[in-house]
């Protein structure tokens, strides 16, 4: 006779510590914390939980923009890299994106973007020697709010990243960028944590905000 489990079945699903202690989260409620602005651009994608998929013709830029607005504490962001996420970032909070926009339409300087290939820019050259990410690929962005400069510090696969910002502006909005057709990307995690996992070690370099950066 075949036995019949009764252990309840675990499932992956996305996390968000609010105040210690750290409370396991149903999709709902992670939505109610961290959610994409109403605007046009979400007629191109399908939302199904934390997962984003561009859902129009192929070359039309979506430029996803999520509140809440960031302008305290420590807060630590996980994208998961499902198919073709072509870029993250930051955005001062006076950006707004259309349909068929990509996340500079207003403006380099007034975002940071880390592009799949590795490269981060804002204004000025393109400055590599971060990792790039491919599908499978989990992207952190830890912005730390208490600091004094402010800091944005990315993170591929755990892995802290050399190159990060300092002197953030004192509210900004994240924000993911997908292209194509069939392009997807989940929001695994949103955090406010109690210390910053970043450390700026050896090899680390500080990129400032608001500077025309040169390589």
């Amino acid at each position: 006779q075949q036995s019949i489990s009764t252990k309840p079945k675990v499932t992956s699903e996305p996390k968000i510590m609010i105040e210690p202690p750290v409370t396991q989260a149903t999709v709902a409620q992670v939505r109610k914390v961290l959610s994409p602005i109403e605007s046009e651009v979400l007629q191109d994608v399908t939302i199904n939980g934390d997962t984003y998929t561009h859902r129009n013709k192929d070359w039309n830029p979506c430029t996803l923009l999520y509140n809440p607005l960031i302008n305290k504490g420590i807060v630590k962001l996980e994208v998961l890299r499902v198919k073709s996420l072509w870029g993250v970032g930051i955005a001062d909070e006076s950006v707004r994106y259309g349909r068929n926009e990509g996340p500079d339409a207003r403006g380099s300087d007034k975002i940071v973007y880390y592009q799949y290939d590795g490269p981060i820019y804002h204004i000025g050259d393109r400055i590599g020697g971060n990792s790039g990410f491919t599908n499978g690929s989990r992207i952190g962005m830890e912005l730390n709010m208490e600091s004094n400069p402010r800091s944005l510090t990315f993170f591929i696969d755990d892995k802290e990243q050399p190159n990060f910002i300092i002197n953030i502006p004192k509210a900004v909005r994240i924000w993911c960028y997908i292209y194509l057709k069939g392009d997807s990307f989940k929001i695994n995690k949103f955090e406010f944590l109690s210390t910053p996992t970043a450390r700026h070690g050896k090899g680390s370099r500080a990129w400032e905000y608001g500077k025309k950066w040169k390589r």
